[in-house]
């Protein structure tokens, strides 16, 4: 029974963690984004080297800590902050943090899918998103999208806490599929995206070790005609992407809190 209840239990944190809904989950779900993400999401803006005159988006936003640290730094120029979520309650929180910001108009959030985002095409000028792409249903709809609002020269930045990471799949609550960054860098590259690399880095203020993949956008003719169609078989690069040498050297198991 124990066994049940904890299971059970699973099953309803990983799908708030997805998809926060005004009840209890979604409140221990908005409590660990806030606690586990805050220096992530902190340092994303911070490495995205964001200027006041940039058109900025962050993709699952959760609380809006991201989006508050970005809007300090647009909020005096010609840029706005966009923010796009899939869950109706991250959204209104998020919008009571940034209230004076949504006011202002230097705050757009939207409820929706990164699959389907509501903007211009090559209107971007740097995209972040934090614990993020690991719940996306088809990671080939979203890149294809995300290449469309990006401007060429931008840059999108992804952070994420393998040491949270380890924990979160220990625990029952991600799979190593889901979260799989050499998959997710592939996927990156084969839809254009320039630049590709992994850093690792330490938060300045906790000590705290955390990853950074970059992506950039160069020249952009459109779609490029070598990319992936969405008939192709995702199992094409099963190769590369279940080489254990290469996740071994990309996916350390390490130590440290839930994600």
């Amino acid at each position: 029974m124990a066994r049940f209840m904890l299971d059970r239990f699973r099953t309803l944190l990983n799908s708030s963690l997805s998809n926060p809904k005004n009840d209890f989950m979604g409140w221990v779900a908005k409590q660990t984004f806030l606690k586990r993400n805050n220096h992530l999401e902190l340092n994303a803006v911070r490495v995205c080297n964001i200027k006041p005159d940039f058109r900025v988006l962050e993709v699952g936003f959760g609380p809006g800590l991201g989006l508050q640290a970005a809007h300090n730094i647009v909020k005096n120029g010609k840029g706005k902050v966009y923010g796009i979520d899939k869950s109706f309650y991250m959204v209104d929180v998020a919008r009571k943090r940034l209230k004076h910001g949504v006011s202002d108009k230097k705050v757009v959030l939207f409820h929706g899918s990164a699959s389907n985002i509501p903007l211009n095409t090559d209107s971007i000028d740097r995209v972040y998103h934090c614990n993020c792409y690991y719940f996306w249903p088809n990671m080939r709809v979203v890149m294809r999208e995300l290449y469309r609002v990006m401007k060429p020269g931008a840059v999108m930045v992804t952070t994420m806490s393998f040491d949270n990471i380890r924990q979160a799949i220990s625990r029952g609550l991600l799979t190593e599929n889901q979260v799989d960054p050499v998959k997710y860098m592939t996927c990156l590259e084969n839809y254009g995206f320039e630049g590709v690399r992994m850093e690792y880095m330490t938060d300045e203020a906790t000590g705290r070790p955390f990853q950074v993949i970059f992506a950039e956008i160069g020249e952009k003719p459109a779609h490029h005609a070598d990319m992936l169609t969405d008939d192709e078989d995702d199992d094409e690069n099963d190769d590369h992407i279940n080489d254990k040498v290469i996740r071994d050297k990309t996916f350390p198991k390490t130590h440290g809190g839930a994600l």
